[in-house]
Parts: C-alpha cells; sequence; structure tokens
C-alpha cells in the first residue's frame, strides 16, 4: 500500500497540465509494475507543431544525399563569414562585392606596353610630299569648257624615329581639298582620273572637274588629307583625325575659244590654222 501510493503522488507531480491537448504540447505515458515507474512520451519544440517522426533508424539513405554519411549539411563556410558581417540592425558592413551577372568576377586589367601616347600632331614630321596637281589637257584649258583635274596621292610608307623609339608610319589619302585660283574651291573624296581612263572626250564633265569661265593663268593646287597609322613593332594601329598635306601651286592656262568657218577640218589639213 505504501508503495502505491508513492507511484500515484509522482504521477501527479509529473503529470502535465495539457496533457494529450495534440496542440504541440507534451504527451507523457506513465506505467507502474508495483516495484517501479516508467516515463514514455513525446515532446514537440513550441511553435514548430512537427508530426514528423523523424529518420528511420532501419533506412538507408543514398549518398550524397544531405544526411548521407561523411556529407555536410547546414550553411557554407561563405554564409556563416556572411552572417558575422551583420550588425544589430541587419546591415553588412564586410560582405564583398559580387560581380555583375555575366561578367567574369575578375575582369581581365589591360596591360601597360608602355608606349607613349601618339598623336595626329606628332606624325606632322613624316607627311608626305606636297601633292601638284595636273590639268587635262597639258595644264591648259578653255574658258567655257570643263578642264579636268587629277591628283597624284597614293598610299605613303615612311620610317623614322619619334620619342626615342624606331616608329614607321602608313598615310593614306582620305580626301582632297582643291583651289583653283579663281576664288572656286571644291572639298572632294576621289583623285580623279584622266578622260581615257574614263573613257570620256576631252572637254566633257567629270566628278574632279572645274570650268573656268574668263581666259588666264590660275594658279591652282590640292591638299590633301591623309588618315594616319603606326607601327610600333606591336603592329599597325590607327591614329585618330586627318593629317593635311599643303599642295604646291601649279599654274593652269585657260584660253578662249572663236569659232570659224574652214574648208577642212583638223583631221583632214592636221597643218591649218588652230590644229
Amino acid at each position: 500500500m505504501h508503495v502505491t501510493s508513492t507511484a500515484i503522488f509522482l504521477m501527479m507531480l509529473l503529470l502535465p497540465a495539457n496533457l494529450g491537448g495534440g496542440d504541440g504540447g507534451t504527451d507523457y505515458l506513465y506505467g507502474t509494475d508495483g516495484s517501479s515507474l516508467t516515463v514514455t512520451g513525446t515532446r514537440d519544440e513550441p511553435g514548430t507543431g512537427s508530426t514528423d517522426p523523424g529518420p528511420d533508424p532501419g533506412a538507408r539513405t543514398a549518398p550524397g544525399s544531405p544526411s548521407a554519411p561523411g556529407t555536410r549539411s547546414g550553411p557554407s563556410d561563405e554564409a556563416i563569414k556572411f552572417a558575422k558581417c551583420m550588425d544589430d540592425q541587419g546591415t553588412t558592413r564586410c560582405a564583398r562585392e559580387l560581380p555583375t551577372p555575366g561578367t567574369p568576377e575578375t575582369a581581365p586589367q589591360k596591360q601597360d606596353t608602355g608606349a607613349p601616347a601618339i598623336t595626329i600632331s606628332d606624325l606632322a614630321q613624316f607627311a608626305p610630299e606636297p601633292t601638284r596637281t595636273v590639268a587635262e589637257p597639258g595644264n591648259v584649258g578653255i574658258a567655257g569648257l570643263p578642264t579636268n583635274f587629277v591628283a597624284a596621292a597614293e598610299t605613303d610608307i615612311r620610317d623614322g624615329e619619334l620619342l626615342g623609339m624606331p616608329i614607321r608610319v602608313r598615310f593614306t589619302p582620305t580626301g582632297y581639298d582643291y583651289t583653283y585660283g579663281d576664288g572656286s574651291t571644291a572639298v572632294l573624296e576621289s583623285a580623279g582620273q584622266t578622260w581615257k581612263a574614263l573613257g570620256q572626250a576631252q572637254f566633257t564633265p567629270t566628278p574632279t572637274s572645274h570650268t573656268y569661265r574668263i581666259s588666264g593663268i590660275y594658279p591652282a593646287s590640292v591638299d590633301v588629307r591623309y588618315a594616319a597609322e603606326v607601327d610600333i613593332g606591336g603592329g599597325w594601329q590607327p591614329i585618330a583625325g586627318e593629317l593635311t598635306s599643303r599642295g604646291r601651286a601649279q599654274n593652269i592656262r585657260i584660253l578662249s575659244a572663236r569659232t570659224a568657218l574652214v574648208a577642212h577640218t583638223c583631221l583632214e589639213r592636221p597643218a591649218a590654222a588652230g590644229c
């Protein structure tokens, strides 16, 4: 009788207030065989409400799964370090800057070749020789008729030294600025071609021809604009801008023409007056 009373007394002390409530509390089951007391039961953590019985001790886990033996679970080292950088307000103080999506984490740095910056004005000392324009036919024209101009400018490569370094410069013509001597000018992209090369008759208009209205002698010239490239040992590199080579004046004689009736053509009598 004494043992039974003791068991009942212990059960009253251990019995929780929410026995078997099913609301996330603690459930206990007690039993006695008259000489000992057995207490069994389950307990859920507050707020979880979990009914998961947990992993089966007898179940086999596939290798590589989160709970497989030898496989690490939980946060990564980087996440742990990031958490340590959080202050009391939840902001980071030492989190590294993440790379821009779609770009390498570490952008390659442009290597310094040690070459000085070269500008178009630095290349003036290597400028091509001035171009002398030629007018057809034979630098002679007729007032009121087109005079054809041709500029003989070509790609020019020059070697020299700049800022103590050997350098090669390549000039390529890009434009032609004509001054005809009668107050007229023209900015052209073509060097021009002869009437023969164009398959045209003399005194017919061309993309580079000019018509003088009055007879006389006119100093005509052409300034050639060049694009420049340099090679200091690593291949050709373009230089921004254009370099202009001033042309030399060429006297163009413009004659006046008169018409007259003749008995024969110049083909029939080449030695006739005016032929």
